[in-house]
């Protein structure tokens, strides 16, 4: 979730302008509101099918078949904008001078190979990752508020006119990576009841304070003059306090984003395998590799979709058709967790104050994302085309998939 903010930072500064700050007080409170419902839904449904699961329930399979595809979508996605801005890292970092979409596609390609021979192997490389990050983002954002001191909201922004607030917020209407992770921890832990309600509330402590201080942070130490390419906008913020620092954030930028490009090939695959379980799509993409035992098929699917976004090397367009799939999704889990709530089936392990019978995190939830969905559609409609292809690839493979059936 983190490493989506890392990408996106610089671009909501730029296109807020002095109203970078409010908008990252409604990414925030849209991010806390989707922990919240998948946290509490995660602690009822203490089974592996994440939001799958909760929305099959509250709709049926074939809506939560719609729902799982479309996330889906933007997992292949966060493997294209993941290694992007790990290739954009390298070369501010080591002034390589190689094209970003090169970089970019070595990148997909080492990440593809990685996943064929082990998907196991990813977990220990994402904790150690996730060590420095907690060691190398909050003392960036602590030296840059400390050494540049200025008053929320403007901070020294104030003045700066916004380029585009539609787009900067249709940016802050994101899909959350990794919240939905929080789903899928319900059905593997050993504790859900207790790792469950636990990893939500760290979740909505690291991005509140991520979101907010990295915000913050670029708007008291650098003006918009500074920030040349706002993919990278945190390593300006490091060359601002000191050089090593500076070092230190490209290793760690270059690192989550490599990892949330790897979550990508995870996460996409595991769905397939769920979808194909569930009798959605053939069972080919599920097909195990002989010798690795890894499923290469769907893998093969992210790598392949990946190099042709980001061999064009247009930010724009990656930007542009990320996030819609995933808030439909968090929409459906909002309403999922509410009627569940007011069915009287609601027992979690933690749950928000009700307010009409209905959590407060879905009533949250449910009032933000509509707003979010239709600001991201005015500003993206250009390029929905692309989600109605991957609409209608799924629509294909579910028709394929019922008449061999």
């Amino acid at each position: 979730m983190q490493s989506t903010y890392y990408f996106l930072a610089g671009f909501i500064a730029f296109y807020a302008g002095q109203y970078a700050f409010f908008g990252a007080l409604y990414g925030v409170a849209l991010m806390a509101a989707i922990a919240l419902t998948y946290g509490e839904m995660g602690s009822r449904f203490p089974e592996t099918g994440g939001s799958y699961l909760y929305v099959k329930y509250a709709f049926g399979a074939a809506a939560a078949y719609v729902s799982a595809w479309l996330i889906a979508f933007d997992q292949i996605v966060m493997v294209a904008y993941g290694t992007i801005d790990a290739a954009k890292t390298l070369n501010k970092a080591l002034g390589l001078g190689v094209a970003d979409s090169i970089l970019a596609a070595a990148l997909t390609s080492g990440l593809f190979a990685l996943t064929i021979v082990g998907i196991r192997e990813s977990a220990a490389l994402a904790k150690a990752v996730a060590s420095l990050d907690i060691a190398v983002i909050p003392t960036l954002i602590i030296s840059a508020l400390f050494l540049h001191p200025a008053w929320p909201p403007y901070f020294n922004w104030g003045g700066v006119e916004a380029a585009s607030l539609l787009f900067a917020f249709s940016l802050l209407s994101r899909g959350f990576t990794g919240i939905d992770a929080i789903g899928q921890l319900a059905g593997e832990a050993r504790e859900p009841l207790v790792q469950v309600p636990r990893a939500t509330a760290l979740v909505v402590a690291m991005g509140t304070f991520y979101g907010l201080g990295l915000t913050a942070a670029i708007m008291s130490a650098l003006r918009p003059e500074d920030i040349k390419d706002p993919a990278i906008a945190p390593l300006y913020l490091a060359a601002s306090i000191h050089p090593v620092l500076l070092y230190a954030a490209a290793l760690n930028l270059f690192l989550v984003m490599t990892v949330a490009a790897l979550a990508g090939y995870i996460s996409f695959s595991r769905m397939m395998y769920m979808l194909a379980e569930e009798g959605h799509i053939p069972g080919v993409l599920a097909k195990l590799h002989r010798r690795f035992r890894t499923p290469y098929l769907s893998l093969t699917v992210v790598y392949l979709i990946s190099l042709a976004l980001v061999l064009p090397g247009e930010l724009e367009i990656i930007l542009a058709i990320y996030a819609i799939g995933s808030l439909l999704n968090y929409l459906l889990v909002a309403i999922a967790l509410a009627k569940a709530a007011r069915s009287g089936t609601l027992y979690s392990a933690f749950k928000t104050p009700y307010v009409a019978g209905i959590p407060l995190s879905a009533l949250v939830a449910i009032a933000l994302l509509p707003a979010g969905i239709a600001l991201t559609i005015l500003e993206k409609y250009r390029y929905l085309w692309a989600l109605g292809l991957w609409l209608l690839a799924g629509v294909a493979l579910h028709l394929i998939q019922r008449r061999r059936g």
